[in-house]
């Protein structure tokens, strides 16, 4: 056991001596050919001990390659490549080394033009071993023309675009999964990078049963579980990403082209599916610490849609980032900044406003009178505005307020006690105001939880 252990743990640093090589062997040609110039024809001398350092360590990292790919399953062929190039490099770098050894010239002496073409094609061969190593560990669709060209799929804005398996199973597969788990490195015969592969299972037969799913069971395991996955130090799966697997495999293991809305029970998953998807009000990503944050209750749940027509007509520009709750993102055209904005056109909506980016609009102190009525907002921006230290008094009664933009504005640092009752406030941006370094270290000595960034 403890030779296996040792065994795997040279292995596990193949990665870190692999990258040797390819500066030193690299450096050697370099060396090579910038001596043909007069100016740096003095390298030549440090041709060879970068070689015979490439060389040593590409026999090294090959030697350490094999110990590592023992432990994995690994595409036959890929891993033949790798191995064999790495070997052959290994060997190609110290017989160049020795050709230079005054015994060896005295049977044959390599002329310097071939020796520098030589060096060409271990530039060469060492770039294609990478390339194998690379397919190796990030899939042989990693570096393609098709993945080049692809068109990714745009993350969704709302519920009502969330497909759930493209949006949410087949991400946290990718990022978590897949790298063991692929057409040319199916550990366990497993093969999780297509929703037919998954269904299918691996050598130990399905993974999604709904009664007993091998899939869970592995994910929830004792980390210090020998099948604990994933493996090898890899980042395991959050709560919040479990508890979306087991709700998707409850479901059925539903496949592609299924809009999470139109499933039965989507409402027992939504705040999971709304926290990972990073929607506004959905944030339990500090449950893991058994400290979830809810829904802000205060939020209306809907409103009149013809409210919304009537600012964008008006020179608004209103982004829907939750449906149930309504939450909006609201700003405003560049054409229309400037004073003449009528702000009172957001009085039916303003429960619902959450961000609101009121900057560069030549607002005088009384246009924020309005700012009261926004008792739900978090994010406020109303930089580059003519406001002084009167205007925040509209802002000290925003309780879910955190994060303020008073960038060049004529607000002095005065006027920051009026955020003393802020609760929530965590950032508070001033650059090009009258407030100076020495004022925003005593305010934040004094507000610990607030960052004041100048």
């Amino acid at each position: 056991m403890i030779l296996l252990d040792l065994t795997t743990f040279l292995g596990r640093m193949h990665p870190l001596v692999v990258h040797l090589p390819i500066g030193f062997l690299l450096l050697a040609a370099l060396f090579d050919w910038a001596s043909y110039f007069p100016k740096y024809k003095n390298l030549s001398a440090a041709t060879n001990i970068s070689l015979l350092l490439g060389g040593m360590s590409a026999a090294g990292a090959s030697f350490l390659g094999w110990l590592l790919s023992s432990g994995g399953d690994y595409s036959y062929g890929l891993l033949n490549n790798h191995k064999w190039g790495g070997i052959w490099l290994a060997a190609f770098s110290l017989g160049l080394y020795f050709s230079s050894h005054p015994k060896v010239k005295q049977y044959f002496t390599i002329p310097r033009k071939v020796k520098s073409g030589i060096y060409a094609g271990l530039v060469l061969l060492m770039s294609y071993v990478g390339h194998q190593g690379s397919n190796l560990t990030h899939g042989t669709e990693y570096l393609t023309l098709a993945t080049l060209t692809e068109t990714p799929r745009e993350k969704p804005d709302t519920m009502e675009d969330v497909l759930l398996f493209e949006d949410v199973v087949e991400p946290i597969l990718e990022k978590k999964c897949i790298q063991c788990h692929r057409t040319d490195k199916k550990k366990g015969e497993l093969v999780m990078s297509s929703h037919e592969g998954i269904f299918k299972g691996g050598k130990g037969g399905s993974i999604i049963d709904k009664a007993h799913s091998e899939l869970i069971r592995r994910v929830t395991l004792d980390p210090a579980d020998e099948e604990f996955m994933p493996t090898d130090g890899k980042t395991p799966l959050t709560k919040n990403e479990i508890e979306i697997l087991k709700w998707w495999i409850a479901q059925g293991a539903i496949g592609e082209d299924a809009p999470f809305l139109s499933l039965a029970n989507y409402e027992s998953i939504q705040p999971r599916i709304g926290s990972y998807l990073g929607f506004m009000g959905f944030n339990i990503a500090s449950e893991e610490q058994g400290t979830g944050q809810q829904v802000n209750p205060n939020l209306p749940k809907n409103v009149d849609p013809s409210h919304i027509a009537i600012l964008e007509n008006n020179g608004f520009r209103v982004r829907k980032m939750n449906l149930e709750p309504l939450m909006l993102d609201i700003s405003i055209e560049d054409k229309f900044r400037n004073a003449n904005i009528d702000l009172k056109l957001l009085e039916p909506l303003a429960e619902s406003i959450v961000w609101l980016n009121i900057a560069k609009c030549d607002l005088a102190n009384d246009k924020l009178a309005i700012l009261p009525q926004f008792k739900n907002i978090e994010k406020l921006r109303l930089e580059h505005n003519p406001i002084s230290d009167d205007a925040l008094k509209y802002v000290s009664s925003l309780t879910f307020l955190n994060a303020i933009n008073l960038n060049e504005t004529k607000i002095t640092a005065a006027a920051l006690s009026q955020t003393k009752d802020l609760a929530l406030l965590k950032n508070i941006y001033v650059w090009k105001t009258s407030i100076g370094k020495e004022e925003a270290k005593q305010f934040e000595r004094t507000r610990e939880s607030v960052q004041l960034t100048l």
